[in-house]
């Protein structure tokens, strides 16, 4: 395996998108993001080495957070703010259903029965296999040095 560096090791953005505009507090965050020399990332508290998109949610993410780019011996801050400028509120809205009909017939359970099984089998006939003991002696050859004497 070969590793290649390149001459220039300082870390290049090639382009960072985000939307800041038409935030609602429950919406997702698209971060777009390139950078040459860049080895991973961290928003915020999260470590990643993706490298095009990152998706977050604003409503369980930090609304400002530093987006740090780590390389080779190099480090990049940006500073990341998004500010939700709407808010959803959803308490008025009612669901009402109009010519909506629903028939419920209820199905009785099918039952599953108990069958005995009986096994009928005339002159069953066992097979033991034949085993034959052989007595053999075993040597053992040891050293009567013991472990300390060797140390």
């Amino acid at each position: 395996m070969k590793i290649l560096f390149r001459w220039r090791k300082g870390i290049e953005l090639l382009h960072l998108d985000f939307a800041k505009e038409h935030l609602f507090d429950s919406s997702f965050i698209v971060i777009n993001y390139r950078f040459r020399n860049a080895l991973f990332y961290r928003f915020g508290k999260h470590l990643t080495l993706e490298k095009q998109i990152k998706i977050f949610n604003l409503k369980n993410f930090e609304s400002e957070f530093d987006l740090i780019v780590y390389g080779f011996f190099r480090t990049k801050t940006y500073k990341l703010k998004f500010e939700p400028q709407w808010q959803l509120d959803n308490s008025s809205f009612k669901t009402s259903f109009s010519n909506f009909y629903l028939k419920l017939e209820q199905q009785p359970v099918p039952k599953l029965g108990q069958h005995a099984i009986y096994l009928t089998m005339d002159n069953p006939i066992i097979e033991t296999p034949k085993i034959a003991i052989v007595h053999k002696t075993i040597k053992l050859k040891t050293s009567t040095y013991n472990q300390n004497e060797f140390i």
